[in-house]
């Protein structure tokens, strides 16, 4: 079994100019820890995470400490980690349980030809190893 099999498809995607907000709402509408950045082409540019989100320090100025989504221009793309895991959609199994566990991720987009696909979870990964006899 393959990434492209398990993988939750069409992939849920933010653009670079998505703010803060916007991404934190589609992750919790959606129950994603993690999202795909991608450009204008559906090309991956980075990920955002719960934790990219949180440990964005509030803007100058703000009574706060710590998380303030409604304050500055604060975008995915200007909070985003350029480096992270992506897998082929052709990756076994076996291979993305390696991969994300070695990565210490819980999630990861599925890419062919640089363009994101889908995303694949640790519970995709559980599905398709319980479902195995």
């Amino acid at each position: 079994m393959r990434a492209r099999e398990i993988m939750t498809s069409p992939a849920f995607a933010l653009t670079p100019s998505a703010t803060l907000e916007e991404a934190a709402e589609m992750m919790t509408g959606h129950g994603f820890t993690t999202m795909p950045v991608v450009d204008a082409d559906g090309r991956l540019l980075g990920l955002l995470s719960e934790a990219d989100i949180l440990r964005t320090p509030a803007p100058p100025g703000d009574p706060d400490t710590g998380v303030m989504l409604d304050g500055g221009p604060r975008t995915a793309g200007s909070v985003m980690r350029t480096r992270g895991l992506a897998v082929p959609a052709g990756t076994e199994v076996h291979e993305l349980a390696r991969l994300m566990t070695d990565a210490g991720v819980r999630s990861a987009p599925v890419v062919e030809g640089g363009c994101v696909v889908g995303m694949v979870t640790f519970r995709d990964v559980l599905r398709a190893t319980a479902g195995r006899t």
